[in-house]
């Protein structure tokens, strides 16, 4: 094995493949990086490398690693890339399982929370519905109460109505007398309205006739000054001639 990655046979391995690595730091393997630290012996678990062992820089992911990468195993075989890719799949699905299991359990734990606070919230929920169901007994002994004293009143109410409804009928039957009284005394005085009425004709018609005399007297006044009074006036004019 050589000490630096330019003295390697094996091609470099990507940032990738150091990702998807299982660290192991045996104590014989005591090589320093670039940075100064000691570079950790890492498995790769991606293809074509899989189950390859290799040394690279603990700072890989930072900002200014020093890049340093040697591969210890030779390159694997055909048989062992399958048998490899074989195990990294199942070990890749089995991972999946356990975080899918993972994300369940904290998905359960979530909702056992929220089931807690629910249990929590009905039971406060439970107590204020026994408040207001007390509450609401009070409130139906309250009303009761208060509906026995309205059917009460409404009782004196109605015993108080029909008192007035018999003096009401009492009072209809008296003005249905006295209307009686006023259309027998109708029927009395219609002869003498019509009576009335036919002398008040006749003065109407009197009154017309007066008028008319007055003026055809009043005409034949008129006529007569016009007539003498251009007879006085013609003696006149004969008395002046010569």
């Amino acid at each position: 094995m050589s000490s630096s990655s330019s003295s390697s046979p094996y091609p470099r391995s990507s940032s990738t493949t150091m990702s998807n690595a299982r660290s192991s730091t045996p104590e014989h393997f005591n090589v320093l990086c670039g940075c100064g630290l000691m570079a950790p012996l890492r498995t790769a678990l991606i293809e074509p490398n899989v189950g390859r062992r290799f040394l690279g820089c603990v700072n890989y992911k930072g900002d200014n690693p020093c890049k340093f990468f040697d591969w210890v195993d030779p390159p694997t075989c055909e048989r062992g890339k399958e048998f490899g890719s074989s195990i990294v799949k199942k070990n890749m699905d089995l991972l999946k399982d356990v975080e899918n299991l993972h994300k369940q359990i904290i998905d359960l734990k979530k909702t056992e929370t929220e089931l807690k606070a629910e249990i929590r919230d009905l039971k406060q929920r439970e107590n204020g519905f026994g408040l207001e169901i007390e509450q609401w007994q009070k409130r139906e002994e309250w009303f009761e109460v208060k509906i026995n004293r309205m059917i009460k009143k409404l009782k004196e109410m109605e015993d108080g109505f029909t008192l007035k409804m018999e003096e009401w009928k009492m009072k209809e039957d008296w003005h249905a007398l006295e209307m009686e009284d006023l259309e027998t005394k109708n029927e009395e005085l219609m002869p003498k309205i019509d009576e009335v009425e036919a002398k008040n004709e006749e003065f109407e018609l009197a009154n017309v006739k007066m008028k008319l005399l007055t003026a055809i007297v009043v005409i034949l006044v008129g006529v007569g000054i016009v007539y003498f009074g251009s007879k006085g006036w013609l003696k006149k004019k004969m008395l002046t001639l010569p």
